[in-house]
This record gives C-alpha cells, sequence and structure tokens, in this order.
C-alpha cells in the first residue's frame, strides 16, 4: 500500500517563525528607536523651556530689585550691578536708560554682537550664554535691563534628572531584550519537544 505522505507545513512551520520571529523584532527595534528619540527631542525642549522660564523670573526679579537704584547716583546703580553679576548663573549685567545708553554694566560686559560672534574675532557663544531684557518702568518707562546668563545652570537639575532617567530606560530595555531571549529559547525548545510528527501507517492488503 502507499504510504501517507506527511503535510508539508509542518515542515516549512518552523522557517515560518524564525523569520516572523525577526520581522517581529526587527518591528520592535524600530518602534523602540522612535520612541527614544521622539522622547529625548520632547525633553530637550523641556529642559529649553524650562531654562527661558527660569531666566525670565530671575530677570523680573533683578529688574524688580533694580528699580530703586534709578534714582539714587550712578556709582550706587554701578555697584549693584556687580552684586548682581556677582552671583553664579550671571554672566554679564547691563543697565541702559530709556534712550539706549548703558548707564551701569558689569565687568567685561559684553554686547550682543559680542555674543552672538557678530563682532570681529568674536565667537558665537550663545549655547553656552543666553541674554535676557526687560523694561524697567513703574508708570513710565525708566529704561532697560539685560542679563546674559549661563545656560548650563539654568538646564543642569533637569539635564541631571533626563541623565537618571535614560539610564533606567536603557537597563530596562536591557533586561527586557534578556528576557526575550530567554523566553525565546524556552519557547523554541518547548515547540521542539512537544511536536511529533504523527507515524506513517501501512495498511495491508
Amino acid at each position: 500500500m502507499k504510504q501517507i505522505e506527511q503535510p508539508l507545513y509542518p515542515k516549512l512551520s518552523p522557517i515560518y517563525n524564525k523569520i516572523l520571529q525577526l520581522l517581529s523584532a526587527i518591528v520592535l527595534i524600530v518602534l523602540l528607536m522612535n520612541f527614544w528619540v521622539n522622547s529625548r527631542d520632547l525633553q530637550q525642549l523641556q529642559i529649553q523651556d524650562h531654562a527661558n522660564k527660569m531666566g525670565k523670573l530671575y530677570l523680573a526679579q533683578a529688574a524688580t530689585s533694580a528699580m530703586p537704584y534709578l534714582a539714587l547716583e550712578q556709582s550706587q546703580l554701578q555697584q549693584y550691578a556687580d552684586t548682581l553679576a556677582a552671583q553664579p548663573v550671571v554672566k554679564n549685567v547691563q543697565i541702559y536708560d530709556i534712550t539706549g545708553q548703558e548707564m551701569a554694566s558689569s565687568a567685561k560686559a559684553q554686547s550682543i554682537n559680542d555674543l552672538f560672534g557678530i563682532s570681529v574675532n568674536k565667537v558665537n557663544q550663545i549655547d553656552d550664554i543666553v541674554p535676557f531684557v526687560q523694561e524697567l518702568r513703574t508708570e513710565e518707562l525708566q529704561g532697560y535691563i539685560r542679563l546674559s546668563l549661563y545656560r548650563t545652570i539654568l538646564t543642569d537639575e533637569l539635564a541631571d534628572n533626563s541623565r537618571v532617567q535614560y539610564d533606567i530606560m536603557r537597563l530596562f530595555l536591557i533586561v527586557a531584550g534578556f528576557i526575550g531571549f530567554l523566553l525565546t529559547r524556552g519557547l523554541n525548545r518547548f515547540s521542539r519537544q512537544g511536536f511529533r510528527p504523527p507515524k506513517s501507517r501501512r495498511y495491508g492488503s
């Protein structure tokens, strides 16, 4: 009698399974990388937004404190500018009257052109130092104050938190990949042990 042929599918299914596993792994890696990049970009935007808010808050406090000095002698206004520039976050302080003439400035104060590298032989520093400008006014305009603040100091706290979060995320991804590897090996072993091709039957004449 004829031997009953075994179906073709059981022979090819392990190959299909391996291809499916490979494709699934590639898709998951792409999704994880996309999530990683988007998350990191969003985190950087949040850090920069936080730096801008902190800088504006610091500037508003400095402007409020500067108002009483406008009615005093210029030496006292200069002393206030020097005191303000002594703060770790402050690079430069410049105070102007309503016409834009400088009334007081900290030592080695730089112009906007210097900060942006527009002046001759000057390097662009805007990645490290960010300028903030605000009006000095009560009911009427009294002048302007400009602070140049160190960006890194404004962003340090959130940047440190971000690095910690990404370190934890990397650890989770490594652990998840290791667990997935172990599960895949375990399932493959189980599949090989559990599958038994049916024995061929011979029928007598």
